[in-house]
């Protein structure tokens, strides 16, 4: 299943020059265009949960904590995110879930790229429904910074957190539109079920973050 997806993927982008389009019911997402789209930057595939699964149990979502990248700078010692991610696929930082993304060109502008967020169980490969997930942005942190979080970054994106929306029609699948407004390389951060805290390990809560190129 996973090859007739990249297949897919490699379809479209030939047509979007690059980057894919969505297929989310055929909403009208009114995408941006540009002379020449950015893209998912490209680097290794991610490998980090090859050997391990954390399973998730709902019960053990318990009233809302902010993640690391939320706190006061200076309460941290360490980044409490996992390695930001290559291409458009790849497991979130706890190896809760595997989290797919497809978008309209990837271009700087207020309107907005249009993303579809794909979102499956690690342990058994089942669609992850109400989520609530949202996307973080900002301009990837400096090379030699301990976390690759918007406190090392500096500029965020323009309304700093989008939520994006759940398919009435289409289990573990979530569409919204996030803007960028300057040229760069930029990181994009979903965040899932943030309505629970980040502990027990076998709590929902989960992030997982992707590298961008926008020209």
């Amino acid at each position: 299943m996973r090859r007739s997806f990249f297949l897919g993927l490699a379809i479209l982008a030939a047509a979007c020059g690059g980057t894919p389009a969505p297929t989310d019911g055929g909403a009208d997402a009114g995408p941006l265009t540009c002379a020449a789209p950015g893209m998912p930057t490209s680097g290794p595939a991610d490998t980090h949960c090859e050997a391990s699964v954390q399973t998730v149990d709902q019960a053990s979502c318990f009233g809302g904590a902010e993640d690391a990248g939320d706190v006061d700078a200076g309460a941290l010692a360490t980044c409490e995110y996992g390695d930001t991610l290559f291409g458009m696929e790849g497991d979130d930082d706890d190896c809760k879930y595997h989290v797919r993304w497809i978008s309209t060109p990837i271009c700087e502008g207020a309107t907005g790229v249009r993303f579809t967020v794909i979102a499956t169980s690690k342990a058994d490969g089942t669609p992850v429904v109400g989520a609530e997930i949202h996307a973080e942005t900002f301009l990837s942190a400096p090379a030699g910074a301990s976390c690759d979080d918007a406190l090392a970054s500096g500029h965020t994106g323009p309304g700093s957190e989008v939520q994006l929306t759940e398919s009435p029609t289409t289990a573990g699948t979530y569409v919204g539109n996030v803007a960028f407004d300057r040229a760069g390389q930029w990181t994009i951060r979903f965040h899932l079920f943030e309505m629970c805290a980040d502990a027990p390990e076998s709590s929902p809560h989960g992030h997982v973050a992707f590298r961008l190129t926008v020209p």
